[in-house]
């Protein structure tokens, strides 16, 4: 495969790449980083890449794996979501009441991902924010599709843990 054709085929997978690996690390540099890193990989398999069905969920498989083990080697609980200086926001044709109570709503669940544990913080990226299939998601992460959807599961009940909790004293 040729350096044309590789392009092709694989760039325009760049965004999601970027995006997954920004949501995992919750770095620009560590998210380029990666990104750089999976085009290398996927470089080095330029040869072999079509016995895979999808480029994409090899390359997002990639991604994941290296920040996993990324984040391994630090040994530290990353916000994964810290930033969103670098996401453009939703411009709203609504009140500005509204657009505050969206952005307010939109802050919380996002610290409500980046509060799980992985691997389930990723699964729900990819089911939630990147709005990928149950097939897709088990391709990308070589997972059986009951045990993503157990998963995802069990990361909502967890979020609705973390919620009851902290708006307890709302009840009536």
């Amino acid at each position: 495969m040729r350096s044309s054709e590789f392009k092709m085929r694989v760039m325009p997978y760049s965004d999601r790449i970027y995006r997954m690996a920004f949501r995992l690390m919750g770095n620009r540099e560590e998210a380029e980083d990666i990104v750089q890193e999976v085009y290398l990989k996927l470089w080095g398999l330029r040869k072999g890449l079509d016995k895979y069905d999808s480029i994409e969920a090899l390359a997002i498989r990639i991604t994941r794996n290296l920040c996993l083990d990324n984040l391994r080697r630090r040994k530290t609980k990353q916000n994964a979501l810290n930033s969103q200086a670098d996401y453009q926001e939703n411009a709203y044709t609504e009140t500005p009441d509204k657009n505050l109570e969206r952005k307010q709503e939109k802050e919380l669940v996002l610290s409500l991902i980046s509060a799980l544990p992985e691997p389930q913080r990723s699964l729900v990226h990819l089911r939630h924010i990147e709005e990928k299939e149950y097939d897709e998601i088990a391709s990308m992460v070589n997972m059986n599709v009951n045990a993503i959807r157990v998963s995802i599961s069990r990361a909502r009940k967890q979020m609705r843990e973390i919620l009851d909790k902290k708006y307890a004293t709302w009840k009536a």
